[in-house]
């Protein structure tokens, strides 16, 4: 292990987290409270091999294998998978009844409540989907387990929300993130890596922690698809309430089986070519709904990474009952287009912006808008470039936010006047909240409104359309119980910050890296990153699909 090397990585406005595996610990601890310790002079400190019979923290068990459904009773919708791929979880698809207080009542509202750390907070409202959820959403509809959930209005005083990967039975019991655990160091948790694992798993050092040891901060997401009974890409809902501390989903878009929510957007099923079909966000114009996604070609191999494919949108004529992906609306996954591959739609007027970030939660946030009209002309979409707006992709566009940022959601607060993004941020260990006066910022620094602290493994805020004043309700969804919750916080107007301070782009193993642009807001203490070379990247799929087919 002596004979690991290390490359720093300059940068001239901040400096960004160390990434290193911890094999010998007993002197660590007090080296690592020093703020300022050269972390790549610590013999000690390598890049362990979890090969070895030595390893100090034994990597997450492996999740056992599932039942699956026999060939003649799969009914998958989109693609089937090609000849000998693997096939999705499957099982029964019978739902119990749901429960009665007694006789002819209607089931009791439910009060689940999330997985914590450090207790439920004030900012926790209510379990939406799964056991125990507001309306027992496992057996009034089949859902279970689901994750991802993004809302917007239908124009027609209804709340569409479309879900990730759903489940009609719980996650098997132990199933969670393989992300190892954490080992304690003084002001620092630092994670043992199995050998090879590319970036970015960067993020997942969290320096802020003090002594505790634990594992699960926000954006751990495992290297594995969510897995289950029943397997659905994806599934929709429908909501007319406006009092979000009382909401209540209407119903679910079901088939056949009225009892079961059914996939409203189909994938190939087959990992490493397009393994799902994930929702990111929504707008309606007029009367037609639009839907964002991402073809995500496989999870891993870091936690909480994954590889796309390609970006789009579909069209819904039905009030999302059918869906069409467009042939012209859509970002593969290559050039300028890679940072575009989880949009976020965001009306103002009868201009849409889409925001966008790369595959996985580390990179930058950029931004392009168009007429509502053209939104399925891609040709007709502009992008910021720090000078401006130009059409097209022949100019690079420019991140307007950087950091460990992933699956944005923004919305223009006509109350405060505000536009206003939420994300999963792995740097601030939370959900956090940013704000700017023009869709294109600047943005303001982070502020956590759900911690990783409070909630292990949140991820993919999304903003509730029904929020109005300073009153800011939002989605979390939580790896660790594959559920998705409501959740509130109260904002305050912030004001207009000065531009920040210019960065150079950082690139990482693993084809990622941060952009060129704005400096991150990193929380203290940080120290100068510096990674170890073995930790490559993966190679494309070729036959993996980079549009719709």
């Amino acid at each position: 292990m002596s004979g690991v090397s290390f490359r720093p990585l300059a940068m001239t406005a901040v400096a960004v987290v160390a990434v290193l595996g911890l094999a010998g610990c007993s002197s660590a601890g007090s080296n690592a409270s020093e703020q300022n310790v050269d972390l790549n002079a610590q013999a000690e400190l390598t890049v362990p091999n979890v090969e070895s019979a030595s390893m100090i923290v034994p990597p997450a068990p492996p999740v056992p294998a599932l039942p699956v459904k026999n060939a003649a009773n799969e009914q998958n919708a989109g693609d089937g998978p090609g000849e000998g791929a693997p096939q999705a979880p499957g099982g029964p698809d019978l739902y119990p009844e749901p429960a009665l207080g007694s006789v002819g009542e209607p089931e009791q509202r439910g009060n689940g409540q999330p997985i914590t750390k450090g207790g439920v907070t004030n900012a926790f409202v209510a379990k939406l989907t799964g056991s125990q959820s507001v309306d027992h959403t496992d057996t009034k509809w089949g859902v279970a387990g689901t994750g991802n959930a993004v809302s917007w209005a239908n124009g027609n005083g209804q709340v569409i929300t479309a879900f990730g990967d759903t489940f009609g039975r719980p996650r098997p019991k132990g199933e969670s993130s393989d992300q190892p655990p954490l080992v304690s160091g003084a002001g620092l948790n630092l994670p043992v890596f199995p050998k090879g694992v590319p970036f970015p798993a960067l993020p997942y050092v969290n320096l802020v922690q003090g002594g505790q040891q634990g594992s699960g901060f926000a954006g751990d997401t495992g290297t594995q698809a969510p897995t289950g009974f029943d397997w659905r890409n994806n599934t929709l809902a429908y909501s007319s309430g406006k009092d979000l501390r009382n909401f209540s989903f209407d119903s679910f878009l079901t088939g056949s089986n009225s009892k079961e929510a059914r996939e409203i957007l189909g994938s190939k099923r087959v990992n490493g070519v397009e393994i799902t079909t994930l929702p990111t966000s929504g707008v309606s114009i007029g009367g037609r709904q639009y839907m964002t996604y991402a073809s995500i070609q496989r999870y891993g191999p870091a936690p909480g990474s994954w590889t796309s494919n390609y970006a789009g949108i579909a069209v819904s004529e039905d009030n999302g009952a059918t869906w069409r992906k467009s042939k012209n609306a859509y970002w593969s996954n290559s050039g300028a287009g890679r940072n575009f591959q989880m949009p976020a739609l965001a009306k103002y007027g009868d201009t849409i912006y889409m925001y966008g970030t790369a595959q996985g939660r580390v990179g930058g946030v950029y931004v392009a808008k168009v007429k509502a009209s053209k939104i399925l002309d891609r040709s007709s979409y502009s992008y910021w470039t720090n000078s401006g707006w130009v059409r097209g992709l022949k100019a690079a566009p420019a991140p307007i936010v950087s950091g460990g940022v992933g699956e944005v959601s923004v919305q223009y607060n006509s109350s405060l006047r505000q536009w206003l993004m939420i994300s999963t941020d792995v740097f601030h260990n939370g959900i956090v909240l940013r704000q700017a006066n023009n869709p294109m910022g600047p943005w303001t620094d982070a502020r956590v409104i759900a911690s990783g602290k409070n909630y292990p493994s949140i991820y993919g805020a999304n903003i509730h359309p029904s929020s109005t004043g300073n009153d800011l309700f939002f989605t979390m969804s939580q790896w660790s119980s594959y559920n998705v919750y409501l959740m509130h916080t109260t904002v305050t107007r912030q004001g207009v910050p000065g531009p920040r301070p210019g960065s150079p782009a950082i690139p990482l193993p693993g084809g990622q890296g941060l952009p060129a642009g704005p400096a991150p807001d990193l929380p203290a203490p940080t120290f100068d990153l510096r990674l170890p070379d073995s930790m490559g990247g993966g190679t494309p799929n070729p036959k993996a699909p980079n549009k719709p087919s």
